[in-house]
C-alpha cells in the first residue's frame, strides 16, 4: 500500500505531533508500506535525517483557517496532494495547514482521505493579560468553528485519540458523532515498549543524581506545559529526600522564566532539589523514565500526552492535572495544580506500595491498549476497510 502522511510537523522538529507521523511513517515502512510524508520546509532537514526509506517532501507553507488562512507555497502543495500516487492519505490535526490547505482540493483527490485529530479548540477562549484579551484572535476563529462540520464531511475517516467527547481539546468528537458518527473511529497513540526494556544506562550516575527519589517532568519548556506550576507544587513539598528533574527541548525564555522563580522559592524552601535540562538525546530521555519513581505532568491542555503513556510504559506513577483524556489513563493520580498536586507528591513519595500499584496498572495498559504495535494494527486495519481508489 502507498500511504501519503501530511503533516506540519515532522523530525528534525519535536513534539508530539511530529513524534507520531515519524512512528508511523516508519512503522508502516516496517510493514511493507510505501510512505511518503509531505510536510513544512525545515532548513536544518536533510536527506540523512529522514527514517529510512520514507520520502520527506517540504513544502514552504504556513498558517492555517482557523488564523488568518494559509501562506506559502499553497498551491504548490495543492497540486502534489492532488498528483502524487497513493492508496489513502493521513492528515494531520485541524487548525493546521496540512489539512487545512487541503480542503478546496480533496474532492478532487481520488481515493480515500483521512484526518487524525490531535485535538480542537478554536472553540475556545484562550485569555491572555493584555487588551483584548485573545477576544479578537478568538472571534477570527469562530467562522472555522462553524465550517468544522463541512470539513469533517470532505474525509472519509475521522480518527480520534479518545471517545470522550467534551467543551474542550474533544469538542471535534462531540461534533462527528452528530454529524457524521459513521466515519468516526478511535485509535490511541501508543509507546514503543520495546525501548523500556532496553539498557539504556544509569540516568543518576550521567547527571549526578543520587540514590533519592527521583520526580521526572518531559515536556518543552512552555506556558502550555507550565512548568512553572509544577515548580512550585514540588518546591512546595520542602522535602531533602527527592529532587525533581525537568527535561525540555531547546533552552528558552521559558525556561529562563523558571529558573529565576526557583531562585526565589529556594530562600523559602531551601531543601527542595531541582536540576533543568535541555537537548538530551532520547535514549537518555528513556533512561530517565527509568530511573524515575514518579513522573508529574501540570499541563494547561492536553489531547493525550506521550510523556504519560511513556512512564506508564516504564512502569512509573504518574501526577497529571485533568488535561484531554488523562482520566482514562490507569496508573497515576489527577489532580489540580497547588495544594492537592503537593499532597499527592508527599503520598506517592510516602507510600511505595501504592507507587508500585499504580506502576504495575499504567504498565499493563500499554502492554494490552497502548502499544504502538497494537496502534498500527489498528490504522491497516481501518485502511484495509476503506473504499479502493475510482
Amino acid at each position: 500500500m502507498k500511504i501519503l502522511i501530511a503533516t506540519s510537523s515532522f523530525p528534525p522538529q519535536v513534539g508530539g505531533v511530529a513524534e507520531v507521523a515519524r512512528t508511523q511513517a516508519t512503522g508502516f515502512v516496517a510493514r511493507g508500506h510505501q510512505v511518503t510524508v509531505a510536510t513544512g520546509h525545515d532548513p536544518t532537514r536533510t536527506d540523512a535525517q529522514s527514517p529510512p526509506g520514507v520520502t520527506v517532501r517540504q513544502f514552504q507553507v504556513t498558517g492555517s483557517l482557523a488564523s488568518g488562512g494559509c501562506r506559502g507555497a499553497v498551491a504548490a502543495y495543492q497540486e502534489f496532494l492532488v498528483r502524487e500516487p497513493a492508496d489513502v492519505i493521513l492528515f494531520h490535526c485541524w487548525q493546521d495547514w496540512a489539512a487545512d490547505a487541503a480542503q478546496p482540493v480533496l474532492a478532487r483527490r481520488p481515493g480515500p482521505k483521512v484526518l487524525l485529530s490531535h485535538g480542537f479548540d478554536a472553540q475556545v477562549w484562550k485569555r491572555v493579560p493584555r487588551f483584548p484579551w485573545g477576544l479578537g484572535v478568538w472571534w477570527r476563529s469562530q467562522p472555522y468553528v462553524r465550517r468544522l462540520p463541512q470539513m469533517m464531511r470532505a474525509f472519509d475517516r475521522l480518527i480520534f485519540l479518545s471517545g470522550q467527547a467534551d467543551a474542550g481539546r474533544f469538542y471535534d468528537v462531540g461534533v462527528a458523532r452528530r454529524v457524521c458518527p459513521e466515519r468516526l473511529a478511535v485509535i490511541p497513540n501508543g509507546v514503543h515498549l520495546a525501548e523500556f526494556k532496553r539498557d539504556h544506562g544509569d540516568f543518576r550516575k550521567t547527571h549526578g543524581l543520587g540514590p533519592e527519589p527521583l520526580l521526572l517532568n518531559v515536556a518543552n519548556y512552555c506556558e502550555r506545559k507550565n512548568q512553572l506550576a509544577t515548580l512550585r507544587d514540588f518546591m512546595a513539598t520542602n522535602r531533602e529526600d527527592a529532587r525533581l528533574v525537568f527535561i525540555g527541548g531547546e533552552f528558552n525564555d521559558y525556561q529562563r522564566e523558571l529558573m529565576r522563580e526557583h531562585g526565589k522559592l529556594q530562600r523559602q524552601f531551601p531543601k527542595a532539589r531541582v536540576r533543568c535540562l535541555e537537548k538530551i538525546p532520547k535514549p537518555q530521555i528513556y533512561a530517565a523514565y527509568q530511573a524515575a519513581d514518579a513522573f508529574m505532568l501540570g499541563a494547561k491542555y492536553e489531547t493525550q500526552p506521550l510523556a504519560i503513556l511513556d512512564a506508564m510504559a516504564a512502569g512509573v506513577p504518574f501526577i497529571s492535572t485533568d488535561t484531554g483524556c488523562v482520566r482514562e489513563f490507569p496508573g497515576g493520580l489527577v489532580v489540580p495544580s497547588g495544594d492537592a498536586t503537593t499532597h499527592a507528591i508527599h503520598r506517592l513519595l510516602d507510600e511505595p506500595a501504592l507507587r508500585q500499584q499504580l506502576g504495575a496498572q499504567g504498565r499493563a495498559a500499554c502492554e494490552t491498549k497502548y502499544d504502538w504495535e497494537r496502534v498500527l494494527d489498528a490504522y491497516e486495519r481501518l485502511f484495509g476497510e476503506l473504499p479502493p481508489a475510482r
